[in-house]
């Protein structure tokens, strides 16, 4: 039995019978220490403590036998401050500081006192013994743990900047290729290096998080307000902090980059992306984001998880405009205005005899107008339309336009043309304008300002003979709402012209 007082850097709270560690601070063992218990799990602890030989957070790094020790690819990259690799029969050193190994002191200090590479660590014989009058200097060289009997061995590394401990369980470790280019010969650790082999406990959370993704209110869909909070070295004082953050859409099982934040030290970022598809109803159509904090300093990137979220088109389409009914041939046509926007799907036209609306009946066209062939003769039958898009997003119903259903002596064949008065007048929202045609032919109702300006078009159409009707609903050729005052409205045939006054009031 030893008696160690033991440091160790971990994420949560967790108790497993007589074994309990504290993540996310670090805790201290005192007293009476079972070191090969701790070790090896013969109580089964093992399992449950997240050192480098057993346990899920454990990293594996492996270096082939005189691999490139200048390949990037070939260096373990723990933290922004520390990564490890070795050249040609050399020990570890630290490339992101150091051009190669440095045996013995360096112009690195550390509270006063120089060490060998690698440089901005501490090591000693863990596991991760807080005690700095213990810890020795570097890692000196594979003959410095006696020798491959000795692999067994955890050694710890402190890294003085990121101040966060990491054991290391070493398993294999290989000279370099022999050839006098390396230590022991010319010295200068040209020749591709020696290889080695451990277990070691996991680096510190780098990593962004995204904590959210909402739908950006009052558009129409495909974006998202994607809120993330900052990787832990994006801070100015950090000398090798984050540049920026990379945002990420998963499209089928690609990664494509939709933009960067720049990193500004702030606790944590919003950012507006594009979704593929937009939640329709009840289905939720989901995008899959992700951040990546990068430093092209030292080409480190640090991914957060995956976050799904979903756009919702919140904006409906416009209002139908330039409702118009014609009774004729015992059927009922309703005509609007088409619809201008680009999700546009159907219209939703309701009918009812009551202006309230309180026994309607309820019909579907994707067409601007509709037939209506459940009529009776000496009825009142009112409509309204809405537009409805893609997104199932209903605008508001169109104002309320009627029309009498005359019997057939009622609609004989007038005696001359003639513009009737609109009713009501004066009006708001809408009126009714009546006409005779004492024959076919070509037929333009149009409205007029008081300073003679073209304001609508309400028929400009061949038209057959008859008494008619068409109801205004206060907007020009434009769907747009024209202001209380008088206006004049006019009808011209080949051989026919007419004008009435009427007044729109507010």
């Amino acid at each position: 039995m030893l008696k160690y007082l033991i440091s160790f850097v971990l994420f949560i709270s967790i108790s497993f019978g007589d074994c309990e560690y504290m993540y996310g601070q670090y805790y201290t063992f005192a007293g009476n220490f079972d070191f090969e218990e701790y070790v090896f799990g013969e109580d089964n602890c093992c399992d449950d403590y997240p050192i480098p030989m057993c346990g899920d957070d454990r990293i594996y790094f492996e270096k082939e036998d005189y691999a490139d020790y200048n390949d990037p690819d070939n260096w373990d990259i723990i933290s922004p401050y520390v990564a490890l690799t070795r050249g040609d029969r050399r020990g570890l050193y630290n490339p992101l500081v150091e051009s190669e190994y440095v045996y013995g002191a360096t112009p690195w200090d550390y509270q006063g006192t120089s060490y060998p590479s690698p440089q901005n660590t501490l090591w000693n014989f863990g596991p991760r013994l807080g005690d700095y009058s213990n810890i020795f200097g570097g890692w000196f060289s594979w003959g410095y743990f006696g020798g491959p009997e000795n692999l067994t061995l955890i050694v710890s590394m402190y890294s003085v900047e990121d101040d966060a401990y990491y054991d290391f369980y070493v398993t294999s470790w290989t000279s370099g290729d022999g050839s006098g280019n390396g230590w022991g010969g010319d010295g200068n650790g040209s020749s591709p290096g020696g290889g080695f082999s451990y277990y070691r406990s996991g680096p510190i959370d780098y990593k962004p998080t995204i904590t959210s993704i909402e739908d950006v209110p009052n558009d129409q869909g495909g974006r998202v307000y994607l809120n993330f909070r900052r990787c832990e070295i994006d801070v100015n004082s950090h000398p090798y902090g984050i540049n920026n953050y990379s945002i990420q859409r998963l499209d089928d099982s690609t990664w494509v980059d939709l933009g960067t934040v720049n990193a500004l030290g702030e606790p944590s970022y919003t950012y507006e992306a594009t979704t593929l598809i937009d939640s329709i109803g009840d289905v939720n159509q989901s995008s899959t984001f992700r951040v990546i904090a990068v430093n092209y300093n030292i080409n480190l990137t640090f991914f957060s998880e995956e976050y799904n979220g979903h756009s919702v088109d919140n904006v409906p389409p416009g209002v139908p405009s330039g409702l118009n009914t014609v009774w004729e041939d015992s059927q009922v046509t309703i005509s609007w205005n088409p619809s201008t926007a680009e999700d546009f799907q159907y219209y939703n036209l309701e009918k009812d005899t009551d202006p309230e609306f309180s026994n309607l009946q309820t019909f579907y066209t994707s067409d601007n107008f509709f037939v209506d062939q459940d009529v009776n003769e000496g009825m009142i039958y009112y409509y309204r339309v809405r537009s409805v898009d893609d997104a199932e997003n209903y605008s508001d119903y169109s104002d309320v336009v009627q029309t009498l259903t005359l019997s057939n002596e009622d609609l004989s064949i007038p005696n001359r043309f003639y513009l009737h008065q609109n009713y009501p007048n004066p009006f708001n929202p809408t009126t009714v304008i009546n006409y005779d045609l004492q024959n076919d032919g070509q037929t333009l109702i149009e409205i007029m300002d008081v300073r003679g300006n073209h304001v609508s078009t309400l028929i400009n159409d061949y038209v057959q003979m008859g008494s008619r009707s068409i109801t205004w609903d206060a907007t020009n050729d434009y769907g747009e709402r024209v202001p209380a005052g008088i206006y004049f409205y006019t009808l011209k045939t080949n051989n026919y012209i007419q004008t009435q006054k009427m007044v729109l009031l507010k």
